[in-house]
């Protein structure tokens, strides 16, 4: 028993994106007003305080950022408070532990760091 195209769910996935990518090349002078193509924005509104951090990080000054994290944490709604502490964390984990070294900072305090998130999040 042979399939037809509109059974394969994977042929219609590669037909939409297909046309799609027809869409956007045409300038959305396509022929079927049903689909549409979107691309998500980025979400560029920084986070209170974010900031300040980063200029400490881009001065190589880890472990002052990270005393001014924790310096803001009552200064914040707590759900900013914690993307701003897993924007932090997630930035400083990219950096070679010796640089961190250098900036007063380690690995080993991300991770603490990281534990101390995941409790005031549970409570």
């Amino acid at each position: 028993m042979q399939r037809g195209e509109d059974d394969d769910w994977i042929l219609k996935q590669i037909k939409q994106i297909a046309y799609g990518i027809g869409y956007v090349l045409s300038g959305g002078k396509g022929n079927d007003p049903q689909f549409e193509v979107v691309f998500p924005q980025p979400d560029t509104k920084a986070l209170p305080y974010q900031k300040e951090i980063q200029l400490l990080i881009d001065q190589h000054q880890y472990a002052k950022a990270a005393d001014r994290l924790l310096s803001v944490q009552y200064a914040m709604a707590d759900a900013d408070f914690m993307k701003l502490g897993v924007w932090f964390y997630d930035t400083v984990n990219g950096i070679p532990e010796a640089q961190l070294e250098a900036g007063g900072y380690s690995k080993a305090a991300i991770v603490a760091g990281l534990k101390q998130l995941a409790e005031l999040r549970e409570s």
